[in-house]
């Protein structure tokens, strides 16, 4: 107990800082690796092990407490009786090792421990003479003078050996071991000793490493293997608002991060999410509001080191590229003097920029340096390599060169310098979009589009351009064929598969119901803009969240392309402020709807910009909001625009009256080349409106025309029946329903429809309409297009005639049903669906119905025939219909 008690004191001495360091992790997550998961390749480069931005989803490991790790229940024998833990560079390790020991020394855990040794890899390398085991210990912890041999050989013991990629001797396990505690020894024949069992036998040991230096240790050795996972999410947004300090501010440096699913990868180590925190700490400028400006991994660590003092980085830059070459992170003051670089300078620099190089005190006051992570040093080794190059002006050639060389490894090991490479390229702006190099990076690529290569590339073609091989990629969607000479569909569509990946697209975005507020989405625009789509319809939303979602639109790496924010509390300034995203240069929303929110005539005149400017914009959904006359005439300034290219106009609900048409139809008379969807309903724009629009518009160019409940009668159904008689009329869909168009006005309609008319839906629901105007649909029904010759035979892409109509709530009667029924057996006809609901029919009309149902030339698969008064006898009869195999129905109301 007085041994414990002195070691105890030793350790708080030697870690009493440990809880004051606000760059550690609050709490690192562990996992166990299943006995038949050991890594493949533990070679290859460390990053691969935490960015995985190339698939679309990742294994999902069960998490265990530090404590299961360090049990002293768990058997072993001499044998089997190491824990290995591995990690990437800087995720945690050594701060795993010093808060086990600093939570055990201070009594706040591992109760059942009696002794903790830990040893650090770097300082048993300044161990150049023989020792036993007990001389170790006592030269890591000179106060156990007492140590007793026989308090060291239990279960309760553990040893702790932390960073065994930074010893310089490899593990040779096929020497002869040593078995004594008195028996003198080199440090590295002591390790292997311990790790077999033959020395200490009963006693634990841990160690942690880099996952390269794991390969010298035999699985045979080995009781279980863990790995430490770094920061989660919410350890991540935790560390950025510590460091950070202003939540709102934190909140969009997260933001930023997360627009890079390798990035956000790459923030689960605790130093690179330093240092982005820091780097966007002043990056970021609060009276920028949401503005999006994202930042690469290059231009992060070109901000993180461009205030610092140049003779230094000119030194560091060659020190690491010689580092990069032989290897390790560890810095010696002999490693210092051969660059020509003094102890003295690099601590002052150490204490100016920390987040680069850090200062370390170990064994004999010995003091060494590391590089904020390595990642640093792979950056400076780029940046000297790049200086090197730039000298034999050869730039494009050698970076060919070196890319070329990164294919040939198939460890990696220059995965992230070469990233490097490309970024400072385009910070130093060396080489034109255009230079070979990118091609040939593009080719490479693709040629290696199935294995991880192919990923490690695209990384650095995204560091020089963000939106690199996008083009192509739509060149190829577009057209159906490579951009790129030599390469097949195949290669695209795994392309096509791999850049949805690594960007992390989605189709969809969608709130959950108990999420729904501004406060909520503001936390989710990097998956807004991710998202094809942001369907974000009754979430209480309101003028908060627009600026954001401007910055979403405005931004260049923005996928969005669809927004629906229908039925939010959206007023005119909430319009303003997503004007000035709809009007970037760099937006690319095709479709915005703005249905049922609170937006007034004065929205209508930010839209009407937006329409002037956007060439992208091609469907505006303003339904249901009280938009007015006033609202359709400043709109129409933008619609007249000849640079509005607008497909779709729904403005069903929006109090527009007759003067609001005439505005409307002045602007398409100046500009109606791409409109092809236009929705009126609910609007009492009345006859005159009406004509107005039909004179100075041909609606025989739209594909769909929607006035349902617009107040016309039948002195409007001339102009639609002349627009359904041109031979290139396009108008599919027709909805006139709840008009009181009446059967003179319904025989316009129908007169339109005789000869070359490509309507296929028509709603005349609620028109007033009795048997007399089914006399006139039974004409069409039963004519055969003009575009039919006589020597041509039927066939399906023929087919210009109705496939639906809606009759409902018209007092057709059984006299009307019957002239309809002759039509369902025209060879030609194409009708599929045909809705007869509430038409006062009878029993009567059922026997016609059921004769067209029976005919092999009926093509009739819905039919509605609810509220009316057929009773059991009625279905009787049509059952007679439906009993015949010819019958093609499915669906029957």
């Amino acid at each position: 107990m007085e041994l414990q008690t002195i070691l105890k004191t030793s350790l708080k001495c030697k870690y009493h800082e440990l809880n004051e360091n606000s760059l550690l992790p609050s709490r690192l997550c562990y996992r166990d690796l299943k006995q038949d998961y050991h890594l493949s390749n533990l070679h290859e480069h460390e990053f691969r092990y935490v960015d995985n931005s190339d698939v679309h989803t990742w294994a999902v490991f069960t998490t265990v407490p530090l404590t299961d790790i360090l049990s002293c229940d768990c058997k072993h024998n001499s044998s089997k009786r190491t824990i290995i833990t591995l990690g990437v560079s800087g995720v945690g390790k050594t701060t795993t090792v010093q808060s086990c020991a600093l939570e055990w020394a201070e009594g706040k855990g591992y109760h059942d421990i009696h002794l903790l040794f830990p040893l650090t890899f770097w300082e048993l390398n300044l161990l150049k003479h023989e020792l036993n085991i007990l001389e170790l210990l006592q030269t890591f912890y000179p106060e156990l003078k007492e140590l007793d041999p026989s308090s060291l050989n239990d279960n309760n013991v553990w040893l702790v050996l932390d960073g065994l990629d930074e010893y310089h001797l490899p593990l040779k396990f096929s020497c002869p071991t040593v078995s004594d505690v008195f028996e003198v020894s080199t440090v590295d024949v002591l390790v292997t000793s311990l790790i077999k069992g033959t020395l200490l036998p009963n006693a634990h040991v841990w160690i942690t490493t880099r996952y390269a230096a794991a390969t010298q240790i035999p699985d045979c050795y080995l009781l279980k293997e863990t790995e430490v996972q770094g920061f989660s999410d919410e350890q991540k947004e935790q560390h950025f608002q510590t460091v950070i300090g202003n939540d709102d501010l934190a909140n969009k440096a997260i933001n930023h991060v997360k627009i890079s699913r390798s990035l956000d990868f790459l923030c689960q180590i605790p130093p690179i999410c330093t240092i982005m925190a820091n780097v966007l700490k002043t990056h970021l400028k609060a009276h920028e509001g949401f503005k999006i400006n994202p930042l690469n991994l290059t231009q992060i660590y070109t901000n993180l080191v461009k205030a610092s003092n140049s003779d230094i980085i000119t030194k560091l830059k060659k020190l690491a590229q010689v580092r990069m070459e032989e290897g390790g992170n560890v810095m010696y003051e002999e490693d210092l003097l051969e660059s020509d670089i003094s102890a003295e300078e690099v601590s002052a620099f150490s204490k100016e920029c920390p987040l680069v190089l850090r200062e370390e005190k170990g064994l004999h006051n010995t003091t060494v340096f590391r590089f904020g992570h390595s990642s640093i040093q792979e950056f400076f080794a780029a940046s000297a390599k790049l200086d090197d190059i730039e000298a034999n002006s050869l730039l494009s050639a050698c970076c060919q060169y070196l890319v070329d060389v990164a294919l040939q490894s198939t460890e990696g090991k220059s995965d992230v310098f070469l990233r490097f490479i490309f970024g400072l390229i385009k910070e130093r702006q060396m080489l034109e979009p255009t230079d070979r190099l990118f091609d040939y990076t593009k080719k490479k690529i693709l040629e290696k589009i199935t294995s991880y290569s192919a990923v490690v590339l695209f990384h650095c073609l995204r560091e020089y351009d963000s939106q690199a091989l996008l083009n192509e990629v739509k060149f190829f969607l577009k057209f159906g064929f490579s951009p790129i000479h030599g390469l097949t569909p195949v290669h695209w569509k795994f392309m096509i598969q791999r850049t949805k990946a690594f960007e992390g697209m989605r189709e969809n975005f969608e709130m959950q119901v108990s999420t729904r507020c501004d406060e909520k989405l503001l936390r989710e625009l990097p998956a807004i803009l991710k998202s094809r789509k942001a369907m974000l319809r009754f979430c209480n939303l309101t003028d908060k969240c627009c600026p954001a979602l401007a910055a979403v639109l405005s931004t260049r790496e923005s996928y969005l392309r669809e927004l629906d924010l229908g039925y939010n509390s959206i007023s005119d300034s909430g319009v303003a402020a997503l004007v000035e995203g709809l009007n970037d240069q760099n937006c690319r929303l095709k479709t915005l709807r703005l249905q049922g929110c609170e937006v007034n005539s004065q929205a209508c005149k930010y839209l009407a910009t937006t329409l002037t400017q956007s060439l992208k914009l091609l469907e505006l959904d303003l339904s249901r909001n009280d938009i007015g006359d006033d609202g359709l005439q400043h709109l129409a300034t933008g619609l007249r625009s000849h640079e509005c290219q607008l497909e779709t106009l729904k403005l069903s609900q929006c109090n527009i009256e007759q003067k609001g048409c005439h505005y409307l139809a002045s602007a398409l008379q100046d500009n109606s080349n791409h409109l092809t969807v236009l929705d009126l309903s609910i609007n009492m724009v009345g006859d005159k409106g009406a004509n107005e629009l039909f004179t100075k518009f041909d609606i025989s160019q739209l594909r769909k025309l929607e006035m349902y409940h617009c107040g016309l009668t039948e002195s409007s159904c001339g102009n639609i029946g002349e627009a359904l008689k041109s031979e290139s009329s396009s108008l599919v869909e027709l909805n006139l329903s709840n008009n009181s168009l009446k059967d003179r006005g319904f025989a316009l309609i129908c007169e339109g429809m005789y000869a070359w008319c490509s309507l296929e839906k028509l709603n005349v629901s609620r028109c007033g309409i009795t048997g007399r105007g089914c006399i006139f649909l039974a004409k069409v029904l039963g004519s055969v297009s003009q575009l039919y010759s006589g020597w041509m035979q039927k066939t399906g892409w023929q087919a210009v005639e109705l496939k639906e109509i809606d009759l409902s709530m018209n007092c057709l009667r059984d006299k009307g049903v019957k002239e309809i029924s002759t039509g369902l057996e025209n060879p030609y006809s194409h009708l599929k669906t045909l809705n007869l609901s509430h038409c006062s029919l009878t029993d009567e009309c059922c026997a016609e119905l059921a004769s067209g149902l029976a005919s092999e030339d009926s093509n009739i698969i819905e039919l509605d025939l609810s509220d009316n008064d057929l009773q059991d006898k009625g279905v009787r009869k049509l059952c007679v219909g439906l009993r015949n195999p010819q019958c093609k129905l499915e669906k029957l109301s």
